[in-house]
């Protein structure tokens, strides 16, 4: 092997890891039963899969190793670890008692995320520079969001399956729909780190801290979740009703958007 080719390794590892990390997911959410803990470990691999997947883009950056195979092994891994994964345990957890209709909510849930992976990839193909926004709930997150519920349910109730099997259903289709939506959430990939945002870091780091600290870890967690996506979902809001309410310069600025979200459809 040549040793220019040895800076591919390390992030291509990180997205193999992530993929690793899934896929186990997958096998100890179809095995787990009524055992609390394998299912624990089962939402805490998805969790290993979101760290190795938000550094091995940037380790690629870093390293001047970006290539498009990277791009595509990221995206088929994202598949099977933010996918396929939370559909498997989503399944295991709050959908069993519908049967065949609970596999299919499931399925939902994964093709939804394939879709949104999908769109992403012919977007950032057409996309020049570093992208602002994201089109959509990102794949990670709303991976995140099923393991953080997954996460307080065993810690709060310390049993693998819940009785709210219709709520665990609607809360699949909501993140499955938000992930195919045309939400605008924000990267913070073009954040710029003034006394102002580090401020606001550091007051949401201490709030999430104290939070875990009064009730659990995992309560931070589905906090966390639902505080983006809800950014997400009210500034959409607000954009929309500038628009309604005559503001001519977002009227502009949603109609324009309207125009690059119809070329990825």
């Amino acid at each position: 092997m040549k040793l220019e080719n040895a800076k591919y390794i390390l992030p291509n590892s990180l997205t193999m890891a992530s993929l690793f990390a899934g896929f186990n997911s997958i096998f100890l959410s179809i095995t787990a039963g009524d055992d609390v803990h394998q299912m624990s470990i089962a939402a805490w691999l998805l969790v290993v899969a979101m760290i190795c997947d938000g550094f091995d883009g940037r380790v690629a950056r870093m390293t001047g190793s970006e290539s498009e195979i990277g791009v595509q092994l990221d995206s088929l891994a994202d598949a099977v670890s933010f996918g396929i994964a939370p559909a498997f345990l989503l399944y295991t957890w709050g959908l069993t008692p519908l049967g065949l209709f609970g596999k299919f909510i499931a399925f939902l849930f994964a093709a939804a995320a394939i879709i949104r992976l999908a769109r992403f990839n012919v977007m950032a193909n057409e996309h020049d520079g570093v992208m602002k926004y994201f089109f959509g709930l990102p794949t990670p997150l709303a991976a995140g969001a099923v393991v953080s519920v997954v996460m307080a349910h065993l810690a709060l109730t310390q049993r693998v399956s819940t009785g709210a099997t219709w709520a665990v259903a609607v809360m699949s289709i909501l993140l499955g729909g938000l992930m195919v939506s045309n939400v605008k959430y924000r990267t913070f990939k073009d954040m710029k780190f003034s006394s102002k945002s580090i401020l606001a870091i550091l007051l949401l780091a201490f709030g999430s801290l104290m939070l875990g600290a009064y009730t659990r870890p995992s309560a931070a967690f589905v906090a966390l979740m639902i505080l983006y996506i809800s950014l997400g979902l009210f500034g959409t809001v607000v954009s929309w009703s500038k628009a309604v309410f005559g503001d001519d310069d977002i009227s502009d600025e949603i109609a324009e958007n309207e125009l690059q979200e119809e070329r990825f459809r």
